[in-house]
């Protein structure tokens, strides 16, 4: 049956919120180099880090987050776990009371469609200045990109079918790639769009939001709907190719807030996942 794979892959692994080389990987990762990171590349990795265990449900709605744990968590001083924290306040995904410490609040799907209609306004309208700014070598580009998705999707479909549609460790590659060319897709063309403002907003909105829950839904996407994932990046490329900005902010609109209503239904239907294990 179509999609069998990806349904099996929906069923959320829980995972315990003691530390693990996972876990911390992309803060130690620099350490395990031989390079220390920087003051603000530091706090950057940790306000994503924390926020991706958010998602994806590591860290549960209502668990407390400590800073002395975190600090031993991630292997860094409470100085910027204080920081991260006040930051992933004011992004809506903690709340802090004095002598309560931070506790989790984790986007409502209400929250993420919210983000997703935004996106798909905001990346809209990129496109439609895009048309008009972007260079014949970054079009090139964006084709290529393009084409890289595709062949993503296919290598991700031929690993699960040689597996007989069974789980396989062999599909987390090509998941990544998968992953990793539509960031870049997005990102060209809303880096092609000459507003630095609206590029800004739209990164953030990626970090916030976006990425993290990519991550978890493309686990869950049935084979056909990254099939019509990819035939939006076509009628976008296409668009932009004819420099008819009308039809490739139409196109983009549509491709973000179709993608958003995926997700919703996605994780709504998604099983929920065990209860949390006590902070420590």
């Amino acid at each position: 049956m179509e999609g069998s794979f990806w349904r099996s892959l929906t069923q959320p692994a829980h995972r315990p919120a003691a530390r693990s080389a996972e876990s911390t990987k992309s803060i130690s990762s620099a350490r395990m180099r031989g390079k220390a990171l920087d003051g603000e590349d530091l706090l950057r990795n940790l306000v994503e880090t924390i926020a991706a265990k958010i998602f994806n449900g590591t860290y549960a709605p209502g668990q407390k987050l400590r800073q002395e744990s975190l600090a031993e968590e991630y292997e860094v001083s409470r100085t910027p776990v204080r920081e991260a924290l006040r930051q992933l306040e004011i992004k809506g995904l903690v709340v802090q009371k004095k002598r309560h410490g931070a506790t989790v609040v984790a986007p409502t799907t209400k929250d993420i469609g919210a983000n997703y209609w935004l996106r798909g306004e905001l990346e809209g309208m990129a496109t439609e200045l895009a048309v008009q700014w972007i260079s014949d070598a970054d079009l090139q580009r964006l084709q290529a990109v393009h084409a890289e998705c595709a062949d993503a999707v296919r290598a991700l479909r031929d690993t699960v079918h040689a597996a007989g549609g069974l789980p396989c460790p062999q599909a987390a590659e090509p998941m990544r790639n998968w992953v990793a060319k539509n960031q870049e897709f997005h990102a060209l063309i809303y880096g092609a769009s000459g507003n630095a403002s609206l590029e800004r907003i739209i990164r953030e909105l990626h970090l916030d939001y976006t990425r993290n829950i990519l991550n978890m839904t493309v686990l869950g996407m049935y084979e056909s709907r990254m099939h019509k994932n990819i035939a939006h990046h076509g009628a976008i490329v296409q668009a932009m190719l004819a420099r008819d900005s009308a039809a490739a902010r139409h196109a983009m609109r549509t491709h973000v807030q179709e993608s958003g209503a995926f997700v919703v239904d996605w994780l709504q239907r998604r099983p929920a996942l065990p209860p949390a294990r006590p902070a420590r």
